[in-house]
């Protein structure tokens, strides 16, 4: 017993390491996905390039689990490529209720929901049971999960929840929750 023990630390300590990496490669990724951002930004490029994603899919994928993990790659570039040219504090919030200031989109529901999947940061983790919200969110490369335990946001799809509204063929975004949202990564929608 006292072997499998060490030997379940050791694999756990490795697991651990190998974490660490990853997020440090991850963070190199992240900086360079933001100087990509600028330049396209600068010279008028759009930030998507499906060609592109397709030619490396095609190199360095071999099954679905490599194609799953480059599409979230793909996705976690293109949130730093396109909120490198944005700065929060400019933004102008179109609505105001009581002391919070809203940014307001207007259009048919299953595209504000896809417009909510991309504001969301890239791998978050997302209790949904509407199956055709999830399929939305899934293909915007979120994880989809029966239960998250404690969500970083509670959204609620007929009204309000967390500084984010859903009424009248609108999606409100607060001020707070732009400034807050890269501290967000586990959330509930109902």
């Amino acid at each position: 017993m006292i072997k499998f023990i060490n030997k379940l630390d050791d694999l756990r300590n490795e697991i651990y390491l190998n974490s660490k990496k990853i997020l440090e490669l991850l963070e190199k990724r992240r900086e360079l996905a933001e100087r990509i951002g600028d330049v396209k930004d600068s010279e008028g490029m759009n930030i998507r390039n499906r060609e592109r994603e397709i030619e490396i899919l095609k190199a360095l994928s071999y099954d679905d689990f490599e194609s799953y993990v480059l599409n979230i790659l793909f996705e976690f570039s293109i949130h730093y490529e396109t909120q490198s040219g944005i700065n929060f504090n400019t933004l102008d919030y179109s609505e105001t209720i009581g002391e919070t200031k809203y940014l307001k989109f207007s259009g048919k529901h299953e595209n504000l929901i896809f417009l909510l999947s991309q504001i969301f940061n890239p791998g978050s983790v997302i209790q949904c049971m509407n199956k055709h919200i999830s399929e939305i969110m899934e293909d915007s490369g979120h994880h989809i999960v029966d239960y998250v335990e404690d969500p970083d946001i509670v959204i609620n799809l007929n009204g309000s929840g967390n500084g984010i509204i859903f009424r009248d063929g609108s999606l409100l975004i607060s001020e707070r929750f732009i400034k807050n949202k890269n501290r967000i990564y586990n959330i509930v929608i109902q």
